[in-house]
């Protein structure tokens, strides 16, 4: 009797020793830029944080579709690149291949929009960017305007302001008399302010801006893409661009 309650419990002992099985690891965040140069409807920031606009809904809407929380991390215009190659940051959205350097993975294009001019009323008439020509153009820190550029070269006068919304005020001030800027940003500035009377001169270029993601990402650029595509397919990403319109 004796043996027998010692082989039992010689059995009971190790697995009460056992160790239980480890938790599955938290899914890791998702993390993407929110550039401070950026506008409404694009992205609203209150103390430099990111606190409403198409950005933050479409990043909450991939995180939400991988299952993980999102992190916002706020980038001066012209460190993007630099942030995004360092890997700060899993991804950017509201980008194009030219627009940043460095190689990345790139999801399919989802934000329809185009390049124009506005111009102040009484401004001489911009019917080609030709007419541009020595005449300063308000612009925005860190953006890039390969276009105009390649029209223009030298004779492509920046007038150069850290936010759209500054560069906006500059223009109704009459520091600038032309700038370029987004259809969709110019087209909900001047729905939310009735004051910024603008006359809309040229489209020049229509495009569908994507997402870009750094090689080092956090979350595998697979389930990433597989996230926006759903997000396109099934309407989801038409039904965040259509509240700010």
């Amino acid at each position: 009797m004796f043996k027998r309650s010692a082989c039992l419990a010689a059995l009971i002992v190790p697995l009460a020793g056992a160790a239980a099985p480890a938790a599955a690891a938290p899914a890791a965040d998702l993390i993407m830029i929110a550039p401070l140069n950026q506008a409404m409807p694009l992205a609203q920031f209150h103390n430099d944080k990111l606190s409403g606009g198409i950005l933050k809904d479409l990043d909450e809407a991939i995180a939400q579709r991988l299952g993980r929380s999102i992190v916002h991390v706020s980038v001066a215009g012209e460190q993007v690149s630099e942030a995004l190659a360092a890997g700060k940051a899993d991804g950017i959205c509201y980008v194009r291949p030219f627009w940043i350097d460095g190689q990345y993975d790139w999801s399919r294009p989802l934000i329809p929009d185009a390049e124009m001019v506005a111009s102040v009323q009484g401004a001489p008439p911009v019917r080609s960017l030709a007419d541009l020509r020595d005449r300063p153009v308000g612009t925005v820190a860190g953006y890039r305007y390969p276009r105009v550029e390649q029209v223009l070269g030298l004779r492509f006068q920046r007038s150069e302001s850290l936010t759209m919304e500054e560069n906006l005020r500059k223009l109704m001030a009459g520091g600038v008399r032309h700038t370029v800027i987004a259809r969709s940003t110019l087209a909900y500035q001047m729905r939310i302010n009735k004051s910024l009377r603008l006359r809309q001169d040229l489209v020049f270029a229509s495009f569908k801006a994507q997402c870009a993601f750094s090689k080092t990402a956090g979350v595998p650029f697979e389930e990433i893409n597989q996230a926006i595509n759903g997000l396109i397919d099934d309407g989801s990403v038409d039904q965040i661009l259509a509240r700010y319109r």
